[in-house]
């Protein structure tokens, strides 16, 4: 199925996810992006608005491994998504895209992306992400509706 996600998954790779051994609520991954003509802007640069649903997918994602019962398992949303825009990357060029959870609390967290040309190293977008996680609510005593809360 198409929808506006399919762009990033269609220019996205894997490289690495990484836990810290010693902070059970970290996080590191790296993914290759690859910067193709229908994710550019007219001047043939990645498109602003890419770069802000790449960081809002990518980060996301970076989440899913720390995941255990009862904690961040249910989903998460996003509370705020603040990019800042460097320098442009071109069409046909790769980026590497660095997603970092610093933290992940009961309910709120605080992840970081970067965003850097593959070829130079030069960090093209950041950002800092903040997220909340959906935690069902129990059914009260089988009449509830079981409906997530924030």
């Amino acid at each position: 199925m198409q929808n506006f996600d399919s762009h990033v998954r269609r220019n996205v790779e894997l490289l690495s996810v990484e836990m810290d051994e010693n902070d059970p609520s970290v996080a590191r991954s790296t993914f290759l992006l690859r910067v193709a003509p229908d994710i550019c802007n007219a001047a043939g640069n990645l498109h602003g608005g890419f770069v802000a649903l790449a960081f809002d997918m990518l980060t996301s994602l970076t989440v899913a491994p720390l995941a255990r019962e009862d904690f961040w398992d249910s989903g998460h949303v996003s509370r705020t998504l603040n990019c800042t825009y460097m320098r442009p990357a071109l069409e046909g060029s790769e980026l590497l895209v660095e997603s970092e959870v610093v933290h992940l609390g009961k309910r709120l967290g605080m992840l970081r992306g970067v965003m850097r040309d593959k070829e130079t190293g030069k960090v093209c977008y950041a950002c800092e992400h903040g997220k909340a996680a959906v935690v069902p609510e129990p059914p009260h005593n089988g009449n509830g509706n079981g409906k997530a809360k924030l």
